[in-house]
């Protein structure tokens, strides 16, 4: 969590001196017992207790990493959002037609929001819960996504290389398939992550006008997790 972002609290992982690995393990293994919690009880429904019981550890061990479950829950809505939410971005002196830097980062986006999923779907349910500060950093980072993708659709079809109607309803319809994936993804089924990534990034091109390579449909990482799309 960026130590440059006003809005996140001071005791944000990035924001902390440098650890030791044996530290930044724990601190890991906290926040993933904390996002299975949450995933499968909300975030009312889980409690320090019951992070410490799953852990099997003492309350101690818990604060002295996080303040509260509130930096827990902020810590991995904004992980899981600087990961989806900056996939657009590309160095200044990426050269390459917008077409090209566009099928990579609408597939670096899709890959993000499945790896990220449990957390994701968190950032949208506890969105009541979040700071109105912290929400506002949420909102920016949203902000300049849809921003970087007109950006590049707008250019793409401009070079002739894209076909459709709209920039703004275009990438919102897309926002939908792929931001609320949490009301339809599931981590267990018939597709396995990477195949998931394939088929619904080639469904974003398609919205798009925009024919990939074989090469750039095969790319795609591998996760552990599956989906009963």
């Amino acid at each position: 969590m960026p130590a440059t972002r006003s809005a996140v609290r001071a005791s944000s992982p990035a924001a902390r001196p440098a650890e030791t690995q044996a530290c930044i393990d724990k601190r890991e293994r906290i926040l993933a017992v904390a996002e299975d919690l949450f995933y499968r009880n909300g975030f009312a429904g889980t409690t320090m207790d019951m992070i410490c019981a799953e852990l099997g550890v003492s309350k101690p061990f818990v604060y002295y990493y996080f303040h509260d479950k509130h930096e827990i829950v902020e810590t991995l809505a904004w992980r899981a959002s600087v990961a989806c939410l900056t996939t657009m971005k590309f160095p200044a002196g990426d050269a390459r037609p917008a077409h090209l830097k566009l099928a990579e980062g609408l597939q670096r986006w899709v890959a993000a929001c499945v790896k990220y999923f449990r957390s994701s779907a968190l950032s949208f349910r506890v969105t009541a819960s979040l700071r109105p500060e912290f929400r506002a950093e949420l909102r920016k980072l949203a902000d300049d996504f849809y921003a970087d993708l007109g950006a590049l659709m707008d250019e793409g079809r401009r070079q002739g290389k894209l076909a459709f109607e709209d920039t703004t309803v275009t990438a919102m319809a897309m926002g939908g398939a792929v931001g609320f994936m949490y009301t339809w993804y599931r981590p267990e089924g018939r597709l396995a992550p990477d195949e998931l990534v394939k088929r619904l990034t080639a469904t974003l091109f398609k919205m798009i006008g925009l024919r990939p390579s074989s090469k750039q449909l095969a790319a795609a990482p591998n996760h552990p997790r599956r989906t009963t799309q």
